[in-house]
């Protein structure tokens, strides 16, 4: 795909509820640093889950997988859609800009899914198994939306939110991490104006997402989470612990 590959040695994993997400930039430590009333968690290695070898993908699972998006139509970003096993390194590079390269972390009993944003119109982008070195990738693909959410049961009503405001230092950017029950959804735009983001994760923790977790690549944000009811399934939507950290840019 012409993505340059950089080699992580060490990396920051944000524990979100039993997922994590593990921020990799080259050899730099991607550290967390949170403000005040919000909860973070920085390790130097890749968990040892992610190291262990692989028993759990079914037959016909595949190592590697790559594309290009355009997305055209107005308020529509990328979107990268990745099921997997153990742990997988999502990338992607806009035209002109900088490759960002993450390593996610799957449950390591299973296949789990996740959507991620890239909140780019058009990118390179590319999504590598790093689990055990097996073939631990189940559903690759990469597609158009205005909020990435893709399946499962439409929300019914808001049932309840938090907002506030996240600042991090130079060189940082703001991620956003979420439990809760019900449809969740994580919204921000940037302190000083310009469009409202959103991410939907739809009604499933682990049949849509693994975990909730929103890199903004903004360095301040104002933010809402929000918990959405479902009809017929849960009419008590609610939100739980929200964490606002700072993570190495790329």
């Amino acid at each position: 795909m012409g993505l340059p590959r950089r080699v992580a040695t060490s990396a920051c994993a944000l524990a979100v509820g039993t997922a994590v997400l593990i921020p990799v930039m080259g050899n730099e430590s991607a550290q967390a640093n949170s403000s005040a009333g919000s909860n973070s968690t920085s390790v130097n290695a890749v968990p040892a889950a992610a190291k262990q070898p692989a028993a759990v993908v079914k037959a016909g699972g595949f190592h590697s997988k790559s594309g290009k998006l355009n997305c055209r139509k107005k308020g529509e970003t990328a979107w990268i859609w990745d099921s997997a096993a153990g742990a997988s390194r999502v990338s992607w590079k806009p035209k002109g800009g900088h490759l960002v390269s993450r390593v996610w972390r799957h449950t390591p009993d299973g296949i789990s899914t996740r959507t991620v944003p890239t909140w780019r119109k058009s990118v390179k982008w590319k999504v590598t198994s790093t689990y055990g070195g097996g073939k631990n990738l189940s559903k690759v693909y990469g597609y158009c939306s205005t909020q990435g959410w893709r399946v499962g049961k439409a929300s019914d009503k808001l049932s309840q939110k938090k907002s506030g405001t996240k600042r991090c230092p130079a060189g940082k950017t703001v991620y956003i991490a979420s439990a809760g029950i019900g449809n969740m959804k994580h919204r921000f735009k940037s302190t000083s104006g310009g469009a409202l983001h959103t991410h939907n994760f739809g009604g499933s923790q682990q049949v849509l997402v693994t975990d909730r977790a929103t890199p903004t690549e903004m360095r301040s944000v104002k933010w809402r989470v929000e918990a959405w009811s479902i009809k017929n399934s849960i009419p008590n939507a609610k939100v739980g612990r929200v964490t606002l950290s700072c993570i190495s840019k790329y």
